[in-house]
């Protein structure tokens, strides 16, 4: 029993600093991004972001609904494959780096509003 204890204890500690570290480090709000997305938690990936980033989850999450079961298997992303790089910070904005599961070299853009990090997408991505 008190083994159990201490296994649930620290599984807590561990979310606990998770979503505390989000606001105040942008490459944890980039992987937490990252993982909702692989995850098709499109509700998610949208709090992570700013407006700009929600619109285009909203197109992303709209597409996925009309795809078939069978093509949204094959999109899935191996979040685990990623490789997360050197996250630069110039005062709001911040630029994380990270090589996707087929190797390509990619970035997050993010910027702070209101306190908190949030992926934010450009329309030309």
């Amino acid at each position: 029993m008190r083994k159990l204890t201490g296994i649930a204890l620290v599984l807590f500690f561990s979310l606990l600093a998770v979503s505390c570290g989000s606001k105040d480090d942008p490459q944890a709000t980039a992987k937490d991004f990252m993982k909702a997305l692989a995850d098709q938690n499109y509700e998610k990936a949208k709090e992570l972001g700013t407006e700009n980033t929600k619109m285009m989850i909203g197109m992303v999450e709209s597409f996925a609904k009309m795809a078939p079961d069978s093509l949204q298997d094959d999109t899935k992303v191996d979040f685990d494959a990623i490789q997360w790089g050197e996250t630069k910070i110039d005062g709001d904005k911040a630029v994380c780096h990270y090589t996707d599961p087929e190797g390509k070299d990619e970035k997050i853009d993010l910027k702070k509003v209101d306190g908190k990090w949030k992926v934010d997408m450009k329309k030309d991505m």
